[in-house]
């Protein structure tokens, strides 16, 4: 079992638009609607394509996992059609957060069960992915009457996410990865309360990491979601957001734990299990969506670490 501590280097597309950038399109949307937006979005995609070609290269790292086979002609163009996608989901990000709700179409055919389990109160560890609009999910949990806890650094994302733009960030309550242990002791104390913790499965933010099969290669998976339902025996959920028109969005879910007690098992055979269940689950996502996973770094990095869970435990306690 391969650990490493960060998540890579690479340069997220998102991150070039700047304040002025998204102030303008946030004014659009509200004065608009999201249609102008697209429109606008793609008369701003070719500089990114050709002159500011590094957003185009970060595509780069995924589109040749996911498609092999292709040349560089097609690759470009594979790169355009993902990057425009891209592109629509952070509007539609913003939109979800500016506009009246009313406006979205949010398919959730798993909503009731999920908020049942949640009122189980064993704790929730709730698997988000940079997969579609992530944020979709998180603004249908206004029903689940438990607080729900966010392992996010929201400090690196000011004023573009949802909960900024919605004005209800006080709904969420936000555990930084930066703080004490990975947030780990925090994140533990919340799921023994029986709260939900909402968790990215494919971005580590400096946490531990598990070397995983994945779209045909070895990639680092964060193993925070896995370790944390070993300790506390909370349920393990995994929502995958897709993008299925404007404004209009599914969410698949996936109860990955079962029923099963977690906490009687040794900690790293659960993680390994539950981190492959979780895989599959994604590439299955991907074959069928495969314009809808947005990680613009090396997610295959071949650096190594020797194994680490004991680390974790410094600071969590069964």
């Amino acid at each position: 079992m391969g650990m490493r501590d960060s998540f890579g280097k690479g340069h997220n597309p998102s991150a070039y638009g700047g304040k002025i950038g998204y102030g303008i399109f946030h004014l659009l949307i509200r004065l608009t609607g999201p249609v102008p937006a697209y429109l606008l979005l793609a008369f701003i995609l070719p500089y990114y394509l050709l002159i500011r070609s590094s957003a185009r290269k970060s595509t780069y790292y995924y589109l040749r996992h996911r498609f092999p086979d292709q040349g560089r002609i097609r690759r470009f163009l594979t790169s355009t059609c993902y990057m425009y996608q891209f592109g629509k989901v952070l509007i539609d990000q913003a939109a979800m957060g500016i506009l009246d709700k009313n406006r979205f179409w949010v398919e959730f055919p798993g909503q009731e069960n999920l908020y049942s389990m949640a009122q189980k109160k064993r704790g929730m560890v709730l698997l988000t992915t940079h997969a579609g609009n992530w944020q979709t999910a998180m603004s249908t949990m206004d029903n689940l009457e438990t607080k729900v806890n966010l392992l996010f650094n929201i400090s690196n994302h000011e004023g573009r996410h949802f909960f900024d733009l919605s004005g209800q960030r006080d709904r969420f309550h936000f555990i930084p990865p930066s703080g004490f242990l990975g947030g780990m002791v925090e994140a533990t104390n919340a799921l023994n309360a029986g709260e939900v913790v909402a968790i990215m499965g494919d971005r580590a933010w400096g946490a531990k990491t598990m070397e995983m099969e994945f779209l045909g290669g070895n990639a680092a998976f964060p193993i925070t979601p896995y370790y944390l339902v070993a300790v506390t025996g909370a349920d393990l959920i995994v929502l995958l957001t897709v993008r299925t028109g404007k404004l209009s969005f599914a969410i698949g879910v996936k109860y990955i734990s079962n029923d099963q007690d977690w906490t009687q098992m040794p900690r790293e055979e659960v993680v390994k299990t539950l981190l492959r269940r979780y895989v599959v689950y994604l590439e299955e996502y991907l074959e069928k969506n495969p314009y809808m996973w947005f990680n613009f770094f090396d997610f295959w990095s071949t650096n190594k670490k020797e194994d680490n869970i004991k680390n974790m435990e410094k600071g969590v306690k069964n």
